[in-house]
């Protein structure tokens, strides 16, 4: 018996995991989009410290060389500014508790990778903005708020949004890169940014590994950059590859333990951060997957 192909279509689509949806990225709608709009002018780059269940605690020694990763990672970035003369101003701070005791705060299926590839990837995310706005809440409630007559000027942050607008305030910033700063020496797992490629939910990235390449490039992956290796965004292997011979020392490539003197800023990826108007064509079809 012939078998019409709509009802073979159906059929296939039954089959498929539950965790897998047909999803097409767009990584064009991370330009000028969310908080970190354009990286340009004044820029705060905060860090908040966070133990969870299945990553190493972090010790003193751990937080205080993770933060000379991150000036690396802003003078690399300050650097390759001065190069395309762009005017930038990055700043930087950081939350961890009293006696270098960060927020402490589980994942919510023990790794970033497994909170956001176990089911579907909507829900995934939508699990990992209530860990951030917990761990947001958890600094914010301890922020130093100015008062006027025993009052507040502004009420105590109790959610990504609210904290990012208290920074952005505070810091007189035009932009926010809220990173929150996972221990995974050793551990494997994976850094993702969230929420960059809409504005339904405020954007913030999640970083397992202290390495300044990779602190980098979840920043400009704030403010648009697109992954030109395979990651939860970009999974096809044509792509893949052909990203990797137009551009093989780009900053948005696998940064893994890599030397971040050794990456540049492709065309694609200033094009997608607002220091390019024009992106050549042989680009255009990394800007989808």
């Amino acid at each position: 018996m012939i078998v019409p192909f709509k009802v073979m279509l159906v059929s296939l689509l039954f089959l498929v995991p539950q965790g897998f949806s047909i999803r097409k990225t767009d990584f064009s709608k991370g330009k000028h989009n969310n908080v970190c709009k354009d990286l340009k002018d004044n820029v705060l780059v905060y860090i908040i410290f966070v133990d969870s269940r299945e990553t190493a605690p972090w010790t003193e020694f751990d937080i205080r060389t993770t933060l000379d990763s991150l000036n690396l990672a802003v003078r690399w970035l300050s650097e390759q500014a001065g190069q395309y003369e762009k005017q930038l101003n990055l700043m930087t701070d950081y939350y961890i508790g009293p006696a270098y005791t960060p927020v402490k705060r589980a994942l919510p299926q023990g790794t970033v990778k497994q909170s956001v590839t176990q089911g579907r990837f909507n829900q995934g995310a939508a699990l990992l903005n209530e860990w951030a706005d917990y761990v947001a809440k958890r600094a914010g409630s301890t922020l130093n708020i100015e008062q006027k007559d025993g009052i507040p000027d502004i009420p105590t942050p109790k959610n990504v949004e609210r904290l990012i607008a208290f920074l952005r305030d505070e810091k007189q910033a035009e932009s926010v890169a809220l990173l929150f700063m996972l221990n995974n020496y050793f551990r494997s797992d994976i850094s993702i940014p969230m929420n960059h490629l809409d504005d339904k939910d405020i954007e913030f990235a999640i970083i397992s590994y202290k390495y300044p390449a990779v602190i980098a490039q979840n920043i400009l992956s704030l403010f648009g950059a697109a992954d030109l290796y395979e990651t939860v965004y970009r999974k096809n292997d044509k792509k893949i590859k052909m990203a990797k011979d137009l551009l093989p020392n780009d900053i948005m490539q696998d940064t893994y333990a890599g030397k971040i003197d050794h990456f540049v800023l492709g065309n694609l990826t200033r094009f997608l951060i607002g220091w390019e108007n024009e992106l050549e064509d042989k680009y255009k079809a990394l800007l989808t997957d």
